[in-house]
C-alpha cells in the first residue's frame, strides 16, 4: 500500500446502511493495521441504493487516529513519494504549465535525477504552484535559500547560472544527495561512469555490517552483502569529496529502489518480495548552475545567523514524526561510523539529529529562526494540522 490516507468504500446491497457489528469491528481492525504502517483511514462509509453512513465522526475522535499528513481537512498524501497538498491559497498569476521541473522522457539512460526517490513531504508535485508563488511575489530575486530542502528539488527548480541556490539539511543522507546535485560545479562525468561500473561489476558474497544488520528484512541477503561492500569501496575509490559525494549519492539512490519498505525504515515489509539487485547509475544533473551555490549539513536555527537570502523558503517537519527516525539507515549508510544498532528496526542512536520542529518546543524554534532570518521574502510550506490533538506545540501554524 502507497498511500498515506484511504477512504474504504462497502455497498451493502440490502438498502440499509447501518453499521453491522462486524462492520464497526472491522473499521477498528483497519485502523490499527493503519496505524502500524503509518496509513492513516480517513474514512470508512456504506454505501446503498437508498442512502449513506460514514464512520468519519467516530474515526475524528478516535485515539487511534493518525494525522501526520492531514492538509485542510482532507488526507490527500501519497505515504513515500510526495505530499499533494491542497493550497488554500490561489496564485492570481497564469500557472505554470509544466508542473515537472525535469520530466522522465529527458531522462538520459542509465542515470536518475534529484525527484528519482522516495522521500516523506516531498514537494516535487508542487513545483508548478511553489513557482508560482515566487514568480508573483519575489520578482528579480538572486539568491534562493531552502533551509530545510530535503530532497532538494524546490532548491533544484530554481538553480540557474544567475541564482544562487542555498540549500540545507539537517540529515546527512539528504545532505549528501543536495552536495552532488547541487554543490559540484566540476566534476568528470567520465571518470564517474568508469567508477558506476566497477562499483556494479563488484562481487560480494562475505558477510559484513549492513548485511549483518539489514539482511533478510530490509533487504534481501545478497543486496545487503553488495550494499556494505560498496559503501566500503567508495571510500576506497573517491578521490575527493566530490567524487565521494556523488558515489554515495548513487548508492542511496540504488538503495531506495530494492529497499523493501514502503518508502521509509521506521519499519520493512512483512515478506521479503522486493528481490531486484542493486545496480547504481550515475547522477544527472548541470555543474555548470552551481558555481555559486552553497551547500550546508547544519541546524537550521544556527545557519540561519550567518546568511543571508533574497528569498527563504521554509519547509519544516510538521508533526512529531522525527525523519532521523524514518531514515535511519541511510543515514547509518553515509556516516559510516558503524554504531550498534537496537530493535526490530535495527535503529542506531539519534539523539544528536533530532528535530526541535518535532517537539512541544517547535514554536519556540520556528519564531528564533525568524526572528533571525536575513532575507527579502519568506515562504512558507505548512501542512496545517488544525484541531490535531498531536502535543507537539506547533500543531497549529497559528501558534
Amino acid at each position: 500500500l502507497r498511500a498515506a490516507g484511504v477512504v474504504l468504500l462497502h455497498n451493502h446491497p440490502s438498502g440499509d446502511v447501518t453499521p453491522s457489528k462486524q462492520d464497526i469491528d472491522v473499521v477498528n481492525k483497519i485502523i490499527e493495521a493503519g496505524k502500524i504502517m503509518g496509513v492513516n483511514v480517513v474514512d470508512f462509509i456504506i454505501v446503498s441504493e437508498n442512502d449513506t453512513h460514514s464512520f468519519f465522526t467516530e474515526m475524528q475522535s478516535s485515539d487511534s487516529k493518525i494525522t501526520h499528513y492531514v492538509s485542510d481537512g482532507v488526507q490527500n498524501s501519497l505515504f513515500d513519494l510526495l505530499e499533494t497538498e491542497q493550497p488554500t491559497y490561489t496564485p492570481e498569476i497564469k500557472k505554470v504549465h509544466k508542473v515537472y521541473f525535469y520530466p522522465e522522457s529527458r531522462i538520459k539512460a542509465g542515470r536518475f535525477r534529484l525527484q528519482n526517490r522516495r522521500f516523506l513531504g516531498n514537494k516535487y508535485k508542487l513545483l508548478g504552484f511553489i513557482e508560482d508563488i515566487v514568480n508573483e511575489k519575489c520578482n528579480g530575486f538572486g539568491v534562493f535559500c531552502d533551509i530545510f530542502a530535503g530532497t532538494g528539488v524546490v532548491g533544484e527548480r530554481f538553480n540557474e547560472k544567475n541564482i544562487k541556490v542555498i540549500a540545507n539539511d539537517f540529515l546527512a543522507s539528504n545532505y549528501m544527495p543536495l552536495k552532488a546535485f547541487l554543490g559540484i560545479s566540476e566534476i568528470s562525468f567520465q571518470e564517474i561512469e568508469k567508477k558506476i561500473n566497477l562499483l556494479n561489476d563488484l562481487e560480494s558474497n562475505n558477510g559484513n555490517y549492513f548485511s549483518e544488520h539489514f539482511s533478510k528484512t530490509y533487504f534481501t541477503l545478497e543486496n545487503a552483502q553488495k550494499i556494505g561492500a560498496l559503501r566500503e569501496k567508495i571510500d576506497e575509490i573517491a578521490k575527493n569529496e566530490n567524487e565521494k559525494a556523488v558515489l554515495i549519492t548513487a548508492l542511496l539512490y540504488a538503495v531506495d529502489k530494492v529497499a523493501n519498505t514502503v518508502g521509509h525504515y521506521d519499519a520493512y515489509r512483512k515478506k521479503l518480495d522486493t528481490v531486484q539487485p542493486l545496480r547504481l547509475l550515475i547522477p544527472d544533473f548541470e555543474p555548470e548552475n552551481n558555481s555559486n551555490n552553497e551547500i550546508y549539513n547544519e541546524d537550521a536555527n544556527q545557519l540561519i545567523r550567518k546568511i543571508s537570502c533574497d528569498v527563504l523558503y521554509i519547509d519544516p517537519p510538521y508533526n512529531s514524526r522525527q525523519y532521523s527516525d524514518a531514515y535511519h539507515l541511510l543515514e547509518n549508510l553515509v556516516t559510516w561510523k558503524k554504531p550498534p544498532v537496537h530493535g526490530m528496526a535495527k535503529k542506531m542512536d539519534r539523539s544528536h539529529i533530532k528535530s526541535d520542529y518535532c517537539l512541544q518546543s517547535a514554536s519556540r524554534a520556528f519564531s528564533d529562526l525568524i526572528s533571525n532570518a536575513n532575507c527579502k521574502h519568506i515562504l512558507l510550506s505548512y501542512n496545517n494540522t488544525g484541531e490535531s490533538k498531536d502535543e507537539r506545540s506547533n500543531a497549529r501554524i497559528s501558534d
